[in-house]
């Protein structure tokens, strides 16, 4: 699959047992993109929030690729319904290739792999290597304590002006509403 001016990598957990609400802020993501006419490119997984985010998408008649390094595979975790489904040889790849055919990304809550995933993004974006928007939905507040990290590196001047590389908004309404805006035709 190339790179699509109408796709939008996402990032979020595969992790089962979280607060619904993270899921279900997962599942309306997915929703409002497939109705905005959005393809979502995640990590292919069914469960969690990636779950959630992927059947929103798919329950709405939405494009959905996920793409999993095979040793996850073999865990026996990926989504079986998607529109395409891509195994690669591992994260490294995977991470490339989820960045490299969207125009956009979004980051909902998740662990170490999610953090993992945006600071990439972000850094990529501050170096120049891309120029998608970043969008971060702080649902219930999850990324308070890493938006206080970043003002905390602007000040010692390790960070000037985050805000140039990403925005922050606290639904997923808002999120597509401002991909919505910066992607207009």
């Amino acid at each position: 699959m190339e790179a699509s001016s109408r796709a939008v990598c996402v990032y979020c957990a595969s992790a089962d047992g979280v607060d619904p609400v993270y899921r279900e802020a997962g599942r309306t993501l997915g929703t409002l993109l497939a109705r905005a006419g959005w393809t979502v490119i995640y990590g292919g997984s069914r469960m969690g929030v990636m779950g959630a985010l992927a059947d929103g998408a798919l329950a709405a008649g939405g494009q959905v690729v996920g793409i999993m390094p095979e040793f996850l595979r073999k865990l026996e975790i990926e989504h079986e319904e998607l529109s395409e489904f891509h195994v690669v040889e591992d994260m490294r790849i995977r991470k490339h290739r989820m960045l490299a055919q969207s125009s956009a990304v979004i980051a909902l809550p998740g662990g170490c792999g999610t953090f993992e995933e945006l600071m990439e993004a972000i850094t990529l974006r501050k170096l120049g290597v891309h120029s998608h928007p970043i969008y971060i939905i702080n649902t219930e507040g999850y990324y308070d304590p890493l938006l206080v990290l970043f003002e905390g590196a602007e000040k010692a001047g390790f960070f000037a002006r985050s805000s140039k590389y990403f925005s922050v908004v606290a639904t997923a309404a808002e999120a597509v509403a401002a991909l919505q805006n910066e992607h207009r035709p």
